[in-house]
């Protein structure tokens, strides 16, 4: 049996409403009480603020991606179940580019960089 290592796997890319209006884009991943099995908070990796921009010449929207912390060294981070209102899928354009932005790596990732390793050197 073959193994491939990628450098990190992306879990959930999804679109967080907060309580506050605000519109996160990340890789999302559920954090559950062991005992209950209840979410209480949501894992984001490379948390982007979705940032609106009125564009007049074509009667509609831009966005941006802003990090939403610049001062922070982290790019993980919880946020509280109850601070979080709605979780969305982004569209498919929107997805594409928040991956080119928020890992840029993976676009460049090439045979070269995947370890595969047979049954026999990982018995060894």
């Amino acid at each position: 049996m073959e193994t491939f290592l990628l450098p990190f796997t992306i879990m959930s890319i999804k679109v967080l409403i907060t309580a506050i209006g605000q519109h996160l884009i990340a890789d999302v991943k559920q954090v559950e009480n062991s005992e209950t099995e209840e979410v209480i908070a949501y894992w984001l990796r490379e948390p982007r603020l979705i940032s609106y921009v009125p564009n007049e010449t074509q009667d509609g929207v831009n966005i941006r991606f802003v990090t939403p912390c610049a001062v922070a060294v982290a790019t993980e981070y919880s946020v509280r179940a109850d601070h979080v209102v709605s979780i969305l899928d982004p569209r498919d354009t929107v997805l594409e580019e928040y991956r080119r932005q928020a890992f840029p790596t993976l676009d460049e990732v090439t045979e070269s960089d995947v370890v595969v390793e047979t049954e026999e050197e990982a018995a060894e």
